[in-house]
Order: structure tokens, then C-alpha cells, then sequence
């Protein structure tokens, strides 16, 4: 007797599928700590300064009022700075060892906590977007089966990539790289252009829509 995939089931299938490459890119990127943040740091400073000099640029700002604009922006980033060094001070004097690493603690607990209501919102609203999606498609009970057990399949292949030891960061990436592609490929040979392409899109979109620090589902401007 064959499987039925009730609709919601597909939806789940394809939203799995869907997210994916976000999932790899987050699995295959981890944080190096220190090192990693303060090349994100300068990377930002270094982007902020080029708008910056465009935006001088567009406004028409003379060199000697930008050689100004910019000391006095470098002026306040020395003084924000001086005074951050002085309150981690101020705190590190108030607050025991004991005291600092259950905040550390407790601080790492809320972002993870604050990250997977986010992904969950995300998850949720993708999970809409996707159901309304399939109700449009005319599919068959094999290429729904088919797609049930593709999802099954990658799952248990991601499971497999986590849980490997890899001699480097490059090596974890093209791993994971291979597993996109190889999935890519499977779900082609079940769906059509239009139907990846439209599955692609709503993935993005909602993704993109999703309000900062909101609860709205695809309301928020896109950043």
C-alpha cells in the first residue's frame, strides 16, 4: 500500500530543503572567538569609513571639513572606548570570579535562548509560506513520497556532518558545500525550474521580511 504525505507533511519536507543552505552556512562557519571578531571588527570599520567617504563625496564636503569630520569621529571612538575600558573595570571590582562566570553563563544562556525563538518564528512563518506554496502544486503521491523520504535522507546526513571530526574550517565547508549541491541535484530531479525557483523565493522572502527583534510574521522591512 502506498505512503500518503498529507500536505503539511510536504510543506515540512520542502521547508527543510528549503532552509538548508542557511543551516549549512551557520554549521559550516563556527566562531573562532577573539581572533574572528576582531577581524569582523575592523572588516566593519573599514566598510563604515568607504560610506562614509561616499557619502562626503555625494554631499559635496570639502577635504579640509572631512579631515575634521573625521578626527572628531575618531576622538569619540577613543573616548567611548576609554570609558567601556573603565566600567569593565568598575564591574570586574564589584563582581567576583564566581560572580563573573555565572554571568557569562547566564548571558550565553539568553542569547541562545533569544536566537531559537527567532529561528522558531522564522521556521513558523516559512512553514506558512510553504503549505500555500504546495496547495498550488499539482503533484503526484510518488513525487510526495519521493520528497518525504529526501528530507530523511539529508537529515540524517547532516546529522552525520556535525557529529564528524574534520582535519580544518576548509574541510568542514566543502563537506557541507557537497551536501548542498548533491541535495540540490536530488530535489531537481523531483521538481521543476519554476517550482525550485518559487521555493527558493519564498525561503528569502521569509527570511528577509522578518522584523528586528519582532514577532510579526514577513511585516518587518528588510535590512
Amino acid at each position: 500500500m502506498q505512503t500518503r504525505f498529507p500536505r503539511k507533511t510536504l510543506a515540512a519536507a520542502l521547508l527543510a530543503l528549503a532552509i538548508a543552505p542557511v543551516a549549512l552556512t551557520a554549521t559550516a562557519a563556527p566562531d573562532d572567538g577573539a581572533e574572528t571578531r576582531e577581524q569582523w571588527l575592523e572588516a566593519r570599520a573599514e566598510h563604515q569609513a568607504e560610506r562614509r567617504a561616499a557619502l562626503f563625496e555625494r554631499a559635496g564636503i570639502d577635504a579640509e571639513t572631512r579631515e575634521a569630520l573625521e578626527s572628531a569621529s575618531r576622538e569619540h571612538r577613543e573616548a567611548m572606548a576609554e570609558l567601556r575600558r573603565e566600567h569593565r573595570e568598575r564591574i570586574d571590582a564589584l563582581l567576583s570570579d564566581e560572580q563573573r562566570e555565572a554571568l557569562k553563563a547566564a548571558r550565553l544562556e539568553m542569547h541562545q535562548e533569544s536566537q531559537a525563538e527567532r529561528h522558531q518564528r522564522r521556521a513558523t512563518s516559512l512553514q506558512r509560506r510553504m503549505t500555500e506554496m504546495v496547495d498550488g502544486w499539482d503533484l503526484s503521491e510518488e513525487e510526495r513520497e519521493a520528497l518525504g523520504e529526501l528530507r530523511r535522507e539529508h537529515y540524517a546526513a547532516m546529522a552525520e556532518l556535525r557529529d564528524r571530526d574534520f582535519d580544518s574550517r576548509e574541510a568542514r565547508r566543502e563537506a557541507f558545500q557537497a551536501l548542498r549541491d548533491e541535495h540540490q541535484a536530488a530535489l531537481g530531479e523531483l521538481l521543476t525550474e519554476e517550482q525550485l525557483e518559487e521555493m527558493r523565493q519564498t525561503a528569502r522572502e521569509a527570511y528577509v521580511k522578518e522584523p528586528k527583534g519582532g514577532k510579526g510574521d514577513g511585516q518587518g522591512r528588510a535590512d
